[in-house]
Order: C-alpha cells, then structure tokens, then sequence
C-alpha cells in the first residue's frame, strides 16, 4: 500500500502558481525592476509568463525576431511592463534584446543540446540521490510515482502533449524535492532549454513508452533509499535520451533550434 502524502504537491500547468515555478523573477531583481507597485509588478510578471511559454513551446522559435511593438499589441499592454520582462528573459539567457529591431530568440545549436544535458545528468542525479537520503522519500516518491502514472495514462491516450507537460513536471519537482534551493535555482534556465528540443522532437520520436519505464526504476530506486542505484539509472536515462535527440537532429540536418 501506497504511504499516504504528506508532501505539498507542487504547482501544475493547472494552477495559477504554475507559470511563476516555470520561471520567476529573482525577488531582488523584480524589487529592483519594478519598484512602482502591485499593478506593474503583476504586467510585467504577465507578460514574463506569456512570452517565455511562446519560446518554450516553439512558438517563438530560435533565431526569430519580433518588434517590440508587435508583442506589445500581441499582450495587449504598454511597453513599459513589457521592456522590464524582456530584461529578465534576456538575463536567463532566452533572448537578446537587439537595439531599435526588438527582440532576436536565442536559439539553441546541437553543442548546446550537450553543454546541456552534461549538466542536468550531473544535477540531477545528485538530487536524485539526495532524495533517496531523505526521512520524507517515500511521502517524496509516491508523488512522482503519481507523475509517472499521469505520464502513462498520456502514452495510453496517445497525448503526447499531455505526457510532454507530467515529464516537465517530473523534473522540477525531482529537483524541488532534493531540498537545495540553488540547485533548484541554477536547473531551471536548463530545464526550461531542454523542455524547447522536447517539445521540437516530441513527434519525431519514437513514443517515450521507455523514458517513462526508467522514470518508474528511477522512483523505486529512491523510494528503497538506494542513493547509488537511483544516479546510475539517471545517469544511464540521461545518456540514452541525448543519443536519441542527436540522432533525430543530425539526421534531420537541423543546425539550431
């Protein structure tokens, strides 16, 4: 029988506090920007979530340029909010703001995809680690087994965007739950890059049926507090699904995404 949970579920695409765990200010810097009150605070915070969901789903792809003024009327607000949120996504490294021509979407080349994913194996398996050291980890792992059990029910429905949006989740939460608060921190630009070539090769794929089964091994392993076991399998998962990324980019001659 399952423990029963104890642990705060984290915010989902279903919550209103999902779009600020994809990617908040800093509070420093959002004080620092944005010293003129709630209302302004709350545009440019808008407008923060709005455009990097359209980077991060591809619609704004690598290497597109856009008019200050065409998001502006695309958000339907002023371009002081906006210019404070395009700062911010310049400084996680989404976009670079290019004088009098707006922004330019930083794209992401096949060296990047490595850089990468050579750190989140790192990060990642330390959390994983960290979790399966933890008093709390079966509270912790009956979670993400919940996860992995949404991420099934996906593949089972042949919704890939649904299984796309529980196997981000999975990952932040994987790093949430290791308690570190600056590991969290430094994943999260990763993690959202890696989430743009997820989504870009989601159907070029084969189905994830097997990124999901090492996900389950992966919750097991933590949950009977096999530090050792749970980085080997990261680490092996994390390997295998590099490989098949650049095989899908360099047989498809894409140059950037």
């Amino acid at each position: 029988m399952r423990a029963s949970k104890t642990v705060a579920k984290a915010p989902d695409e279903t919550t209103p506090e999902y779009g600020e765990q994809l990617g908040r200010f800093e509070p420093a810097g959002l004080e620092a920007a944005m010293p003129r009150g709630k209302s302004s605070r709350s545009m440019a915070q808008k407008a923060y979530n709005e455009i990097k969901a359209l980077i991060l789903s591809n619609e704004l792809q690598g290497g597109a340029h856009i008019l200050e003024e065409e998001l502006a009327s695309m958000l339907g607000m002023s371009r002081t909010p906006l210019r404070e949120a395009l700062v911010q996504l310049q400084n996680e490294g989404h976009i670079q703001i290019v004088p009098r021509r707006g922004i330019r979407v930083v794209p992401l080349t096949i060296n990047d995809l490595k850089e990468i994913y050579d750190i989140l194996q790192a990060l990642e398996a330390h959390a994983a680690e960290s979790i399966s050291q933890r008093a709390d980890r079966k509270e912790i792992t009956a979670h993400l087994s919940d996860i992995v059990d949404e991420m099934r029910a996906a593949l089972a429905a042949d919704d890939l965007d649904r299984w796309a949006k529980a196997n981000e989740r999975f990952h932040r939460d994987l790093v949430m739950y290791a308690g570190n608060g600056r590991l969290e921190q430094f994943c999260r630009t990763l993690l959202d890059q890696s989430h743009r070539v997820r989504v870009f090769t989601l159907r070029l794929r084969k189905p994830p049926i097997r990124s999901t089964e090492n996900h389950a091994e992966l919750v097991k392993a933590m949950r009977d507090g096999n530090a050792d076991l749970a980085h080997a399998i990261h680490v092996a998962h994390k390997n295998e699904w590099l490989a098949e990324m650049q095989d899908i980019i360099e047989r498809l001659k894409i140059t950037r995404l």
